[in-house]
Parts: structure tokens; C-alpha cells; sequence
């Protein structure tokens, strides 16, 4: 069990945990060599089911790898990779803020200014990971950090996979679906094989819930979820929230398009589109 004053690779010491998933466990610490603070994931091995862990441990290593490879301000640094006991951990930049989840309770809906804003930066974050041949896969508003001055940082790159036919970068558990049900394109859905249209999706999904409250589609389950996704008329922002302008109404019915090639071409574009909506 960890606990605050332990130490992490003869150089971190533990302060106070952030949060707790099924398999991991996330703490704020102080790299005692540099003197700074520093946030510390760490995957919990034993916590995972041992038919699992394989899997689970290749994609620790390949979020801490797709994280580094990633140098813009709107992804975290990473510091460190290591083993602690059984565990393996991630030491990566501590950002102070809330995430949009918690940010769309409070204030939701938000600002057309503000949601545009946020929605562009992720867009920028979104537009570097592509060219860079990483698709997020798993974009909602748990993943992403909003800053006291209002920078966004886009978090877990956890389930990212190269671009490509290879495929083998997947890192699929046998029978699991990586991604959140909510916010999932329609082909990652499906199983079938994702570029960055599906993580235009899932910025549509967000976005939609920007500026209405609720993501676009409601369900009691996953299955149902999945269903709403693939086969349910695509929702207008404005028959929840009148005062969203048109162009931008319409850049989000874009963004849920259900097939990719109906989508916008790229993040860079859904940028450029998003500026004159920023306050």
C-alpha cells in the first residue's frame, strides 16, 4: 500500500494522492534531486488479472513512450519511467487545475468563448499526436487538465496507437473495448481499425458537452451507449442550447459524423475553424 513520505526510486517522495483508478494509482510527489514537485502514476501489476498484466504493463510502457514523444505545452512532460516493488510508475510534470470533467459540473454550460477555446487547444495537442503517427483513442473530459490560467493539457495517452496497418500496437485485452463508451467513434466501436477522424469524434462529443452539459447521446449502458453511437441521428447543439451560433452548430454535427471520410480532413483544420469563436 503506498502512503505519503514514501519513497519512489531513491529520488521521489509520495505527498498526496490525486486519485485512484482499477489498476493504478496517481500521487503527487517531490523529486528530492531537483527540487520540484511532480505527479506519479503508477500501475499497480498485482491489482491486474494475471491473464491481463502482460497487456497492462505494455501499455503503461507505451503511454510513458507516447507521452515523451510528444514535446508541445499542451501534453505533460514525462520525467521518468521505473519499478517500485511490483509496481511500475510514471513521473511526469504535476499540472495544477481541474479537469474538464469537473469543470463542465460546475459550469457547464460554458461560455461559447471558452468551450471554443478549450476545444481548439485540445485541437493543437490532437494536430502535434497525429503528425506524429499517435491516435489519443481515449479523448474525454476526464483526460484533459484545464490550467488556473486557462492552458489545456491533454492527459492518459494510455491506449494511443500508431498509425498504420500493423496494428500489433493495439495493445488490446482479449474482449475489452479500449476507449469510453460516451465519447467513442463509431468504428472504434465497432472494432474496426481508428486514424484521427475517431479522435475528431470524441473532441465533437466533448465539445458538445462544452456547451450543452451532457454529452450528445444518453444510455443506461454501454451497449446501448454503442448503439446510440452507430446508429442514432446525429444530435444539433442547438436543439439543447439556442444562443450557439450556426457555424459552430454545425462544425460540431461535423465532427459526429457516424463514418470518418464525412469528418473534417484534420485537427489543424478543426483549429482553424474554431478561432473565430474564441473570445
Amino acid at each position: 500500500m503506498l502512503r505519503a513520505g514514501d519513497r519512489v526510486g531513491d529520488r521521489y517522495a509520495l505527498t498526496y494522492p490525486i486519485g485512484r483508478g482499477g489498476m493504478g494509482e496517481v500521487w503527487a510527489g517531490h523529486d528530492g534531486r531537483l527540487d520540484r514537485p511532480v505527479a506519479i502514476k503508477f500501475l499497480r501489476v498485482l491489482e491486474v488479472p494475471e491473464s491481463d498484466r502482460a497487456t497492462a504493463v505494455a501499455r503503461f510502457r507505451r503511454e510513458a513512450w507516447a507521452t515523451a514523444r510528444l514535446d508541445h505545452p499542451g501534453v505533460p512532460a514525462v520525467h521518468d519511467l521505473g519499478e517500485h516493488g511490483d509496481d511500475l510508475f510514471l513521473v511526469m510534470q504535476l499540472v495544477a487545475g481541474a479537469d474538464l470533467a469537473d469543470l463542465i459540473a460546475e459550469e457547464a454550460p460554458l461560455p461559447v468563448p471558452s468551450a471554443a477555446s478549450i476545444a481548439a487547444q485540445i485541437c493543437a495537442v490532437l494536430a502535434v499526436a497525429h503528425a506524429a503517427s499517435l491516435v489519443h483513442r481515449d479523448l474525454k473530459p476526464q483526460n484533459v487538465m484545464v490550467t488556473p490560467d486557462g492552458q489545456v493539457k491533454v492527459l492518459d495517452f494510455g491506449v494511443a496507437a500508431l498509425l498504420g496497418p500493423a496494428e500489433a500496437s493495439r495493445l488490446t485485452t482479449t474482449g475489452r473495448l479500449l476507449g469510453t463508451p460516451a465519447y467513442l467513434a463509431p468504428e472504434q466501436a465497432q472494432g474496426d481499425p481508428v486514424g484521427p477522424a475517431a479522435d475528431l469524434y470524441s473532441l465533437g462529443c466533448v465539445l458538445f458537452e462544452l456547451l450543452t452539459g451532457a454529452p450528445p447521446y444518453r444510455a443506461e449502458n454501454a451497449i446501448e451507449m454503442l448503439h446510440r453511437h452507430l446508429r442514432e441521428p446525429v444530435p444539433l447543439v442547438t436543439d439543447r442550447r439556442a444562443d450557439v451560433p450556426d457555424d459552430l452548430t454545425h462544425l460540431v454535427w461535423c465532427l459526429l459524423a457516424k463514418t470518418p471520410q464525412e469528418r473534417p480532413d484534420s485537427a489543424a483544420e478543426v483549429r482553424g475553424m474554431l478561432r473565430p469563436f474564441v473570445g
